[in-house]
């Protein structure tokens, strides 16, 4: 008879099932289906348990093998490492870019889903019961780039069982449509919360995290953007210019955003410029505008330079002075605390209250429709335009008495 379960727990309460804690003050360890193990943060045991539940939930889309174990041929998943390999040799900046990294996961956890099947006998009824499976986010960055993978494996005569690819966009094709978008979960980033959280990541020495939140609220772009920014590159003369990468992810580089800032015209973005620069030469002039001195000085996929920052890692310190800022430390259970991300929600919104058209800002956003960039500003406090239309007893006949 198998010993029964014993439950974990801590300070008292009952930890939730993979979740463990550690010897660091808030900060814990989830473990996956393939027994690595994944460390965050959070603020309690409450906001730890959230933090699992949510991974369990999904727990069904993870790998279950580990990363280094090599598979067959006749395996899925051999044949996605080697159209990763083809698509790296295609656009070998992929490799630096955060959303390959995202896409690349979700490329090898598709991989190890199928691993039961031959790659010969994959149909389309066994991937559309694991397409139901995923959440509106995790389908919307799969489509793109999962169309361009059954591309490559239909052209190389892996997949027989498929008389079309499945994640075709053609209306005279069965499709894969996307399940309903949940309401956004995320705490907005108001004004208030914006300005502690500035000064906590001062207190913390993260003057790089200072100079990404000024330039990310002063011209909208995202942290990916800001954190690619180089000096030689994108500052020509008083000009900051930039095409925006997820445009151009999604569009192509001929017609991707392509933005400018004229910095005699923004004087706040001068100033945030000017402190990159500084930092610049003081970090062995990293050619980026936001650098950072590391604890340990590395360089690999993601950086050319040991004091570059990356997106994960800028996502990372504003976490870190959120907290120390006490911003959002309690939340609703189906919220979660606001994020670097956020700040264009509130550029969004205060742009707005300034009286600029929806259009302007949509174009500023990099946004394909206006339905996206109102969207960012669904949770703050817009303002309201008057009715100036007035339907009187005179104009009606009558009056409702």
């Amino acid at each position: 008879m198998a010993r029964p379960k014993l439950s974990r727990t801590f300070e008292g309460v009952t930890l939730a099932d993979h979740l463990y804690s550690t010897n660091r003050p808030n900060y814990w360890r989830y473990q996956r289906p393939d027994n690595s193990w994944r460390y965050f943060s959070a603020i309690g045991v409450e906001a730890a348990n959230r933090i699992a539940n949510e991974n369990n939930a999904r727990r069904h889309t993870m790998p279950t093998t580990r990363a280094n174990q090599q598979p067959g041929r006749d395996s899925l998943l051999y044949w996605i490492r080697l159209y990763i390999q083809y698509r790296e040799r295609q656009d070998p900046n992929l490799v630096t870019k955060s959303s390959w990294i995202n896409r690349t996961y979700a490329l090898k956890a598709f991989g190890h889903a199928m691993a039961s099947k031959p790659i010969g006998h994959i149909k389309r009824d066994v991937i559309d019961i694991w397409w139901l499976q995923l959440t509106h986010h995790q389908q919307k960055l799969r489509h793109a780039e999962f169309r361009r993978l059954f591309n490559w494996l239909m052209g190389q005569c892996l997949c027989p069982r498929l008389d079309y690819n499945p994640f075709t966009t053609a209306d005279d094709r069965p499709r894969f449509y996307l399940n309903g978008e949940p309401e956004k979960s995320r705490m907005p980033c108001v004004l208030e919360d914006f300005w502690k959280i500035y000064d906590a990541a001062g207190s913390l020495g993260y003057q790089c995290l200072q100079i990404a939140m000024g330039i990310s609220l002063t011209t909208f772009m995202r942290e990916s953007d800001i954190c690619s920014l180089k000096i030689d590159e994108h500052l020509r003369d008083s000009l900051l210019r930039r095409v925006i990468g997820k445009s151009e992810a999604q569009r192509g580089t001929a017609n991707a955003s392509r933005l400018s800032w004229d910095q005699t015209n923004y004087g706040l973005l001068r100033q945030l410029i000017a402190r990159g620069m500084q930092l610049s030469l003081l970090h062995e002039r990293c050619p980026y505008l936001i650098s950072h001195t590391p604890k340990q000085k590395r360089i690999g996929k993601t950086k050319t330079h040991t004091h570059q920052v990356t997106p994960r890692r800028l996502m990372s310190m504003f976490n870190e002075a959120r907290i120390v800022a006490k911003v959002h430390l309690e939340i609703p259970d189906d919220r979660t605390p606001t994020t670097f991300h956020e700040i264009r929600g509130l550029a969004s919104a205060l742009a707005t209250t300034a009286g600029y058209e929806l259009k302007v800002i949509q174009q500023a956003m990099a946004h394909e429709n206006e339905a996206t960039t109102r969207g960012y500003q669904d949770e703050h406090d817009l303002p309201y335009e008057q009715v100036p239309i007035i339907m009187t007893a005179e104009l009606l006949g009558r009056d409702f008495g």
